[in-house]
């Protein structure tokens, strides 16, 4: 899908994004997809293609680094590996972008609001990966905005689907046993954004779940890594390596688990955004945030897909569309 931009400030940056369309009526849920770390905004398109059937309308965004959405300077980076307040800082300023696009984007398309009976209209956010901590930072800055736009959000906001969310992109403990191409020092350095591909496409096959026992390096054969199945074409279009940001998620740890904490737990929030829908949770994130609802006696909606991938809305669209749906 062709990519557009939307300005999110007043200094001229913009996200670029791609966006499915109006369905066809004046009650659709429009669903606003960020995407994770190494793939693009186009890992939606088979979603996107699938969403009119289901009354849904998906905007995908491209984080800033990505295809088309303003570059973040050098000094703009900095605060990553600086203060606790500056990485913070940094975090919040990536929610309150995302908060003004779909906040510009309901009324530059006036989109239709929470019907009545709740079963129709409004928006949703969906962070999948890494992408689910930049969602949980705008619904964190809500309160930031100005009372017209905390309205329209008041009005329009069903729901936060994060989908497979790892657990440093909410600053969540991480296994003793935890391993990744990027960690294996035995892998040279330049290998890694290839072997990190191939493998996060992967299929595993786990032990018995409700004991919380989980395979997490060595792929399956009971099904091919969904890049195997991409065409070159595919490939091309939505793996983008060239972002480096992992060390800096691994720096914001911390400032990641309180926006987790505010996103999902805060009364004050709820206040704003009062429905809460999540599903298909990475394994080692999804135990740590159950433990974490209950705790916190939280509203969190916990949906497992039995036999997903990391790619599920890519290789199982039709499913994923139809999940989203029933999530809202």
């Amino acid at each position: 899908m062709q990519l557009q931009t939307l300005p999110v400030d007043a200094d001229g940056t913009v996200l670029a994004f791609s966006d499915s369309r109006n369905p066809g009526n004046n009650n659709y849920i429009t669903i606003f997809a960020v995407h994770g770390m190494g793939w693009n905004s186009h890992i939606f398109k088979r979603v996107q293609t699938l969403s009119a059937a289901k009354n849904i309308r998906i905007v995908a965004i491209n984080r800033r680094q990505y295809e088309a959405s303003t570059l973040l300077s050098f000094k703009a980076m900095i605060p990553i590996t600086g203060s606790d307040d500056e990485k913070a800082h940094f975090i919040n300023c990536r929610g309150v972008e995302l908060a003004n696009f779909i906040d510009t984007f309901i009324q530059n398309n006036q989109l239709p609001p929470i019907s009545d009976d709740a079963k129709t209209g409004g928006v949703a956010l969906l962070g999948w990966s890494a992408g689910t901590l930049i969602t949980a930072a705008a619904i964190v800055n809500l309160d930031t905005l100005s009372e017209a736009s905390k309205k329209r959000f008041k009005s329009h906001l069903r729901g936060h689907i994060m989908q497979e969310p790892p657990s440093i992109s909410f600053g969540l403990p991480l296994p003793a046993t935890n391993w990744s191409p990027h960690m294996d020092t035995t892998i040279p350095a330049e290998k890694h954004a290839a072997m990190f591909t191939t493998w996060i496409t992967s299929y595993f096959d786990h032990g018995d779940l409700s004991t919380r026992d989980m395979n997490y390096i060595v792929p399956s054969a009971f099904r091919r890594p969904t890049i195997y199945d991409m065409t070159a074409e595919e490939i091309t279009e939505v793996v983008d390596q060239e972002p480096v940001e992992l060390p800096g998620m691994f720096m914001s740890m911390a400032q990641a688990n309180a926006v987790y904490r505010k996103a999902c737990y805060s009364a004050d929030i709820k206040s704003l955004a009062p429905s809460d829908a999540t599903c298909s949770y990475s394994l080692a994130a999804l135990w740590s945030i159950q433990d974490d609802n209950k705790a916190e006696s939280g509203n969190i909606k916990f949906v497992v897909i039995p036999g997903a991938n990391h790619f599920w809305h890519w290789d199982d669209a039709g499913k994923a569309v139809e999940t989203y749906a029933e999530s809202l």
